[in-house]
């Protein structure tokens, strides 16, 4: 039997054309949001990171069904400074995977928050480029 996972994401990710060219399949998605952590620019980087902060919440998108093999291209895809943690969905009654910043990457963390909308405007086009070539 194939399990199935959910992921929270919360960067590009949420953009289902980014989600499908890497993973290869599009998932059922839908809005979700994320208690507990605060979303940040990541320095010298055009996507973000998020980290626990238990005052602040997170709008991002909610994939289901993903199969083991679309959690290991997740992994491939996310850089080093990620980890993925299993976290309660507010408002869904399940739990999700979800790419947190590793403490030992906090640093590299910028003090802006991170738009949807600026990095669709200023980079989504090249990003989607780059990600053809991986």
């Amino acid at each position: 039997m194939t399990s199935t996972h959910s992921v929270f994401t919360y960067g590009t990710l949420q953009i289902p054309e980014v989600m499908q060219l890497v993973v290869g399949v599009d998932f059922q998605s839908s809005p979700a949001t994320l208690n507990g952590y605060q979303r940040f620019k990541i320095k010298n980087k055009t996507y973000p990171g998020i980290i626990r902060n238990p005052n602040k919440t997170i709008e991002g998108i909610l994939y289901s069904g993903l199969s083991d093999h679309a959690l290991v291209l997740l992994d491939q895809f996310e850089d080093i400074l990620y980890e993925r943690c299993l976290v309660d969905i507010k408002n869904e009654a399940q739990q999700a995977f979800v790419y947190v910043i590793k403490d030992e990457y906090k640093h590299l963390m910028a003090d802006e928050p991170w738009s949807l909308a600026e990095f669709e405007k200023k980079y989504l086009e090249k990003y989607l480029r780059d990600i053809n070539s991986w």
